[in-house]
């Protein structure tokens, strides 16, 4: 079971915010437990790591150390057994002021997937890999797009794409230099088209291979480049098996990324940033039509105030304190909530127009 976009990013918001937080001693607690773990075994445990922290020498380090774990046992007695898909607890002081202790805890006991790791830690930082791991995209892919002189490579996670390498290669025009001989010059500019070839290969092994959650590759290119590519020997055989697909572009290096990820929806048409497009490019081609949508903060509220709204569309960049009004908004409401990036095109424009957009379920006479 997959992460919900709204709980996804509560949690990463989350994330964000603890790991800013840096104490001076080992004093925050991270607790993990999985699902059906006995919640009592960890009861018993933290109250032995209550008993042995109160011999700390430092006064201060004492006492938040204490608080932190005092905090936690309490919230665990809530608790008589440990909840479907398992308990995550934060406890610490998150302000780190001087001088001033002040204790906050976060719970997370209703996660729709399942804790895998069993945890406990006090340290100067809240250990946050696991949680990661849990909100973090598994699939991820490789866009690569090739002609005779550029080439780069990308990789595709989620909603983000990012631009791992950029290559420029030496390979001359079809013109012949004064004073050589058609043959000669043909084979200089054969080699150097093979060593470009080799060249753009070696790089993909470089980037690509150390990441152990790539799923597929797609290449771009115009002409024969793409197909070259693919072939090439230098080529590692794990990278040549997870080939999708070879897709015609008229660009080529970074501005070939753009026009391939257009162009490979198919391709990946169950991967969030085409989902994202998809949902954008529907909300557009209504606005068009002048036929029930709305956008922007103002007219969206009041929309979804009026019962109005079937589904709202968000730009996860927006202040966190208007994300949180509007999602409590729509729980009222029993509003769809859709969260997308502004790194594709579509989103970008969606950000320029206020970041918020609503599919409404009748006209209601405005934009």
């Amino acid at each position: 079971m997959e992460l919900e976009q709204e709980e996804i990013y509560k949690l990463s918001k989350l994330i964000k915010k603890l790991e800013k937080v840096k104490a001076s001693a080992t004093e925050l607690v991270s607790l993990y437990i999985p699902d059906e773990y006995d919640i009592n075994t960890v009861k018993n445990q933290l109250s032995q790591e209550l008993s042995l922290s109160s011999n700390i020498k430092s006064k201060q380090t004492r006492k938040a150390v204490l608080n932190s774990i005092e905090k936690t046992i309490a919230e665990l007695k809530k608790y008589n057994k440990t909840p479907k898909n398992g308990l995550i607890i934060f406890t610490g002081d998150i302000k780190q002021q001087q001088g001033k202790l002040d204790t906050e805890i976060y719970v997370l006991d209703n996660l729709h997937v399942p804790v895998s790791v069993r945890m406990y830690r006090t340290e100067p930082r809240f250990i946050l890999e696991p949680l990661r791991d849990m909100v973090e995209t598994k699939n991820v892919y490789a866009l690569v797009s090739i002609d005779k002189n550029d080439a780069a490579i990308a990789v595709l996670k989620g909603s983000s794409t990012e631009i791992k390498a950029k290559l420029g290669s030496c390979i001359p025009g079809k013109f012949r230099a004064g004073g050589q001989s058609a043959a000669r010059f043909s084979r200089v500019r054969d080699n150097l088209t093979a060593a470009w070839y080799e060249e753009v290969a070696f790089k993909m092994n470089e980037v690509l291979l150390p990441i152990k959650e790539l799923k597929g590759i797609v290449i771009g290119g115009p002409a024969m480049a793409k197909d070259m590519l693919a072939k090439e020997e230098e080529l590692s055989n794990k990278l040549r098996e997870k080939v999708l697909a070879t897709i015609d572009t008229g660009y080529a290096g970074e501005d070939g990324i753009k026009e391939l990820l257009n162009k490979c929806e198919e391709v990946f048409e169950k991967e969030n940033i085409f989902i994202e497009k998809k949902i954008i490019q529907e909300f557009f081609g209504k606005l068009a039509k002048d036929d029930k949508v709305t956008y922007g903060l103002k007219n969206v509220i009041e929309a979804i105030e009026m019962g109005a709204v079937e589904k709202i569309i968000i730009i996860n960049e927006l202040e966190e304190e208007i994300v949180e009004k509007l999602v409590n908004l729509c729980s009222n409401y029993k509003t769809e909530v859709v969260f997308v990036s502004s790194e594709t095109e579509e989103g970008e424009q969606l950000k320029l127009m206020g970041g918020v957009g609503a599919f409404l379920r009748y006209n209601i006479g405005q934009v």
